[in-house]
């Protein structure tokens, strides 16, 4: 997934130790109060390092300990953890439930109400993603209209299933805009937090997966419609995929369905294509100073190259292409 030389977030350390002592209440205080112990009763290869970017309703972190180590954090009550391993192996436990994980082959998916316990091996490295429980069980509301509900994950994801491989991209581009930095927009920020949240509770087993993969409600052309005029007038702005449920007054599952049957494509499609159309706009009528960087941004995009490469996609030229061929007339 990265580098091998690679260090994720590493202008964002957070921990930086050898003392175990320091290390597990410095963590502690980033995730939650946990049990730590050095199996290695030299300690000599004990090196924690913790890199953290906090980002709206999630944080994206690297956590490697450099010696064989127990970790036992209880119940994380309230955060899912996403724990995707970049080197090495590690056993988990999450509720009655045991998995072992390994480098490009399996994650875990910790639950903030099962208990959990777990032992890395002194190679071990992970890139671990976050999510506020509050911003889960509010997408599961959205999504079926339902109450929110606790959620329980099974913990063993494979990497190497479509799902799996879609999770490690996801985790990339969430990497790619922690590190970004603060010029970033919201919106795409937010998009990649409900793209990931949707992987999750459509793409792996839990107690609500009976009920998250029956055919969705019909929906009226009234309700898809309000989507999409939604989606035209605020795809600049910081909107997410509850945000268009909302506005189109149905569950988001029953308006997913029905705007991929109206329109043949996704609702995060409908929002692109919505953005590039700005983006085309913007270019075509540019004021003096408008530069590409800028006008990809207020089109609503957070990443310069992906915008650049769908925009070639669909116009069959870059975005500076287009720009140049524009002030050049």
């Amino acid at each position: 997934m990265f580098d091998a030389h690679e260090k994720p977030l590493q202008h964002h350390g957070l921990v930086d130790t050898r003392a175990v002592d320091e290390a597990r209440d410095a963590i502690g205080r980033i995730f939650c109060p946990h049990f730590l112990n050095v199996r290695d009763r030299t300690g000599n290869g004990f090196h924690a390092v913790h890199n953290a970017v906090e980002q709206p309703g999630y944080s994206v972190n690297f956590v490697a300990y450099g010696a064989e180590v127990e970790i036992d954090p209880g119940e994380l009550s309230d955060f899912f953890l996403l724990q995707l391993p970049m080197r090495g192996a590690a056993s988990v436990r999450c509720g009655t439930s045991a998995v072992d994980v390994a480098a490009g082959q399996r994650a875990s998916l910790l639950s903030p109400t099962l208990a959990s316990r777990m032992v890395w091996q002194d190679d071990c490295e992970k890139l671990i993603v976050l999510m506020r429980r509050r911003m889960v069980e509010d997408f599961f509301e959205t999504l079926t209209h339902r109450p929110r509900a606790a959620i329980e994950f099974t913990p063993s994801v494979d990497l190497t299933t479509p799902v799996g491989r879609s999770l490690l991209s996801h985790a990339r581009m969430m990497v790619e805009a922690a590190e970004g930095g603060a010029g970033l927009p919201d919106a795409y920020r937010s998009m990649l937090r409900d793209g990931l949240i949707s992987l999750l509770l459509n793409g792996l087993d839990s107690n609500y997966a009976a009920l998250l993969h029956q055919p969705a409600a019909d929906a009226g052309s009234a309700a898809v419609r309000k989507a999409e005029e939604f989606i035209r007038a605020r795809a600049a702005d910081n909107i997410s995929m509850a945000d268009i449920a909302s506005a189109a007054g149905i569950p988001l599952r029953t308006l997913q369905d029905a705007y991929r049957k109206a329109f043949g494509r996704t609702l995060s499609d409908g929002v692109q294509q919505a953005r590039l159309e700005n983006l085309r706009n913007a270019l075509l009528k540019p004021t003096p100073s408008l530069n590409v960087a800028d006008a990809v941004l207020a089109s609503g995009f957070g990443h310069l190259g992906r915008a650049a490469s769908a925009y070639r996609d669909v116009y069959g030229e870059s975005p500076s292409e287009t720009l140049k061929r524009v002030r050049g007339r």
